[in-house]
């Protein structure tokens, strides 16, 4: 410890300084053991300095070692570019072919799953929708699995409490008045629709007001807009024919974020409420397109036990989807192989992650438990062009 520094001293180091403390003391050790030997001459610390320094290799030999070095480098150099060799170009593929780094990246992202868990888990017990960003913390959250789970149970409670409601004592706007309530008139708060309810969104007004984030929702009814993001004068309709399931299902949530966190207080005379405030056909229907859309759902994720969505990425160009054991969100045993899964309905199809080996998880014709090739003979499944029937990663071009 010199100084309040911690040292370390190699071997050879420590027989030097012991040569010079014991030149110092009245003894001598030998060069090759250490040891102490008093018959031997004693010799001044300066003349052992030398001895010690002499032993090292010459500087000169570094010199000409890096000056070699630097030679050998510069001529592969002038090789490789001679050539047209491109070594990091030729690992990547390499690698790529070999797989390498889908594992890599597989078994990195099964690292990070139980800390995503975790990290959800601490999520859940905050209330996210705090008073001051009820819009900007919502949408960051709404994918993870445990939030889903209550904000399902919450939707249908929302929903349950919201029929609960006399609606016949709420006033009813025209479209006209609701205009009124855009939050340009600082003495009116700020008003928005969904699917002809109306609501006070007056203390989001950072958002609603002009200026606001959400300012092209104040003053009207534009619940297409919440799930399309069609911001355009066209695309801010309250019309939900065409919409997806999920879209059906997105426009729940909102419905039962806007019951919970804003006052309800009006109805909008149009689409789904007539001049007396009653509920119009067009809103029972759209009532029962969401029931569907919630038996949709729960098949959708049975769907997704057996066949689980691929993970993919998407560049410019081209793109990738590969499986893994966690892919698509469904913890199994198995990986699959990438294909494309059909919808015998819409006829259009996504990446699923077929099991390949085993009894088949799904019933089609001529399906057997003796095979052992799990769902790839599923008539609903499709393999990837150019990509190895085996792989478990497959390389998109984009048409």
């Amino acid at each position: 410890m010199v100084n309040g520094v911690q040292l370390e001293v190699s071997k050879s180091n420590l027989i030097a300084l012991r040569y010079a403390k014991h030149a110092t003391s009245g003894t001598h050790l030998d060069s090759a053991t250490g040891l102490e030997n008093s018959h031997t001459v004693i010799q001044a610390p300066s003349t052992l300095a030398r001895r010690y320094m002499s032993s090292k290799s010459s500087p000169g030999l570094y010199t000409r070692l890096l000056i070699y070095s630097a030679f050998q480098v510069a001529f592969i150099s002038f090789l490789l570019s001679y050539y047209n060799v491109q070594p990091l170009s030729y690992l990547s593929r390499r690698i790529r072919e070999s797989q390498v780094w889908d594992h890599s990246v597989d078994a990195l992202r099964d690292f990070l799953e139980p800390i995503k868990e975790i990290y959800d888990d601490v999520v859940d017990l905050i209330d996210v929708y705090d008073d001051d960003d009820d819009e900007l913390t919502r949408n960051p959250r709404k994918s993870r699995k445990r939030r889903e789970v209550k904000k399902e149970s919450e939707v249908k409670k929302v929903a349950e409490n919201s029929e609960k409601v006399d609606i016949s004592k709420l006033p009813v706007l025209t479209r006209e008045q609701l205009t009124l309530f855009d939050g340009s008139r600082p003495s009116k708060d700020v008003y928005l629709a969904l699917l002809g309810r109306i609501y006070n969104v007056q203390k989001g007004s950072k958002y609603y007001a002009p200026g606001g984030s959400y300012h092209f929702f104040a003053g009207k009814d534009a619940t297409r807009a919440f799930v399309t993001g069609d911001f355009s004068e066209s695309g801010l309709t309250d019309d939900v024919r065409g919409l997806s399931e999920e879209d059906l299902l997105s426009i729940a949530e909102w419905s039962s974020f806007y019951e919970k966190n804003y006052e309800l207080v009006g109805l909008l005379q149009g689409t789904y409420y007539d001049a007396k405030g009653k509920p119009t056909p067009r809103l029972q229907e759209v009532k029962k397109l969401t029931e569907k859309a919630n038996e949709w759902k729960k098949a959708q994720a049975k769907e997704n036990e057996i066949f689980p969505p691929c993970n993919s990425e998407w560049h410019k160009d081209s793109g990738r989807v590969w499986c893994s054991a966690k892919s698509g969100g469904v913890q199994r045993d198995w990986t699959g192989v990438p294909r494309k899964l059909f919808m015998p309905v819409s006829k259009t199809f996504r990446c699923a992650c077929v099991r390949n080996f085993g009894a088949p998880l799904s019933e089609f014709p001529g399906s057997s438990f003796k095979k052992n090739r799990g769902d790839l003979d599923n008539p609903n499944v499709l393999e990837y062009e150019n990509c190895h029937p085996s792989s478990i990663s497959c390389q998109l071009v984009k048409t």
